[in-house]
């Protein structure tokens, strides 16, 4: 199975489908789409880079924990994220690397600002070979 996410509507949100074939690379692959839909930076060379290590109840707690974690890491450094390194998953913590590139309005193409990554209508299948998740995004 390779990975991938599409989009889809929902009520003055932003839904985010995304699939792999092992948890790690969900995990990944979900954060990448996330940032995706916040700008467009091309094909520049990730400059920056974040260590991110915490912890959730469950792996769907640890999931939307782990995308805001992403979010506000973004906010704050005003990059996206391009490349994610998950390096240890369990089903309640996550330790990875971000690396990415700062924003430049003047360079990249702005999409949309997104508040949050919520629990509404969320759902998690970790099965190897099939790993899904859909969420919602707080525009």
């Amino acid at each position: 199975m390779q990975q991938g996410y599409a989009t889809f509507d929902h009520t003055g949100d932003l839904g985010l489908e995304v699939w792999a074939a092992t948890p790690r690379e969900l995990y990944a692959e979900a954060a990448i789409a996330l940032m995706a839909q916040i700008a467009d930076v091309g094909a520049d060379a990730p400059v920056e880079r974040a260590e991110v290590s915490l912890e959730g109840d469950e792996p769907a707690d640890l999931l939307v924990h782990w995308l805001n974690s992403v979010l506000l890491e973004s906010d704050l450094r005003h990059v996206v994220w391009t490349v994610v390194q998950v390096h240890r998953l369990t089903p309640r913590r996550i330790e990875a690397t971000l690396l990415g590139t700062r924003i430049d309005p003047s360079r990249h193409t702005l999409l949309r600002e997104v508040k949050a990554v919520s629990f509404h209508d969320m759902a998690l299948t970790l099965d190897p070979g099939r790993c899904r998740c859909r969420l919602v995004l707080d525009l």
